[in-house]
């Protein structure tokens, strides 16, 4: 289940979807703080960090009994060259449908984000990737439009008008495992959590905080595990929607990702 860590990573950090089938067991959601990277198969076992008092109540979304996450993501990232830094924007999404709190995904037909069609994956997710023919992906504007045929999960057509965060670029610089490692980006607006992570080449660490916050800091012992060499570092501003449709509830969440590469070193 390697993937890119630019853009998978950014795909599942809210679910921690998994796109194949597979047996070994463990915690699964890259959120948890007991996320098991060598783990496809969850087992109910991950934890959760506890939001700071001030964050908002929309901290996380409790996807329980019967659900849809439908999630627009703008990922940006940050690479050096001779001109200075240069930033990369991607639109991309991911949506899935779920009759068990999210332990399986159903079929939901055509799913179409702004009217672009997202392919349906073996575990039943959707996803929407740039490709050789549209490189950068979505063009998300202020609001988002969803819909699907139906099948398995019935049909459904809704919007949000939340918008995106925006994510100022990260201002850390290389990760010495030796030490303590704080993560900062310029600054987010308009959030309503914050996702920060780092990963490396054999392992990542990541945390989700109130959309107040500025910075986080992650320890050596944390960091240990990353593995030396070129990684990447990632602040995520994201944004909630909860609505009803018939009986089942739907989350529409906009993420705001922006990415950084950098060097793990002793």
């Amino acid at each position: 289940m390697k993937h890119s860590k630019i853009i998978i990573a950014s795909l599942i950090l809210v679910l921690g979807l998994g796109f194949t089938s597979c047996k070994k067991e463990g915690c699964t959601d890259p959120v948890a703080v007991n996320y098991n990277d060598d783990a496809e198969k969850d087992d109910g076992s991950c934890e959760y960090a506890t939001p700071a008092a001030s964050a908002p109540t929309s901290y996380s979304p409790s996807f329980a009994g019967e659900f849809g996450a439908l999630i627009a993501i703008k990922t940006i990232s940050t690479s050096e060259s001779p001109i200075g830094p240069i930033d990369t924007e991607l639109g991309t999404a991911v949506a899935v449908f779920s009759e068990n709190s999210g332990n399986s995904f159903v079929g939901a037909g055509t799913v179409k984000v702004e009217g672009e069609v997202l392919s349906k994956q073996d575990n039943n997710s959707y996803v929407y990737m740039p490709s050789q023919t549209n490189p950068m992906g979505l063009t998300y504007g202020s609001s988002v439009s969803w819909e699907g045929t139906g099948a398995t999960w019935e049909a459904f057509s809704t919007s949000t008008n939340q918008g995106f965060s925006s994510v100022n670029p990260i201002t850390s610089g290389d990760i010495s495992t030796s030490g303590d490692y704080t993560l900062t980006s310029g600054s987010v607006a308009n959030a309503d959590s914050i996702l920060y992570a780092v990963y490396g080449s054999n392992g990542n660490q990541l945390v989700i905080l109130g959309g107040n916050t500025t910075s986080h800091t992650f320890t050596a012992a944390e960091l240990s595990n990353l593995g030396e060499g070129s990684g990447y570092a990632q602040v995520v501003g994201l944004n909630y929607d909860q609505k009803v449709i018939g009986t089942k509830d739907y989350w529409l969440i906009n993420e705001t990702v922006r990415t950084k590469s950098i060097e793990v070193k002793p």
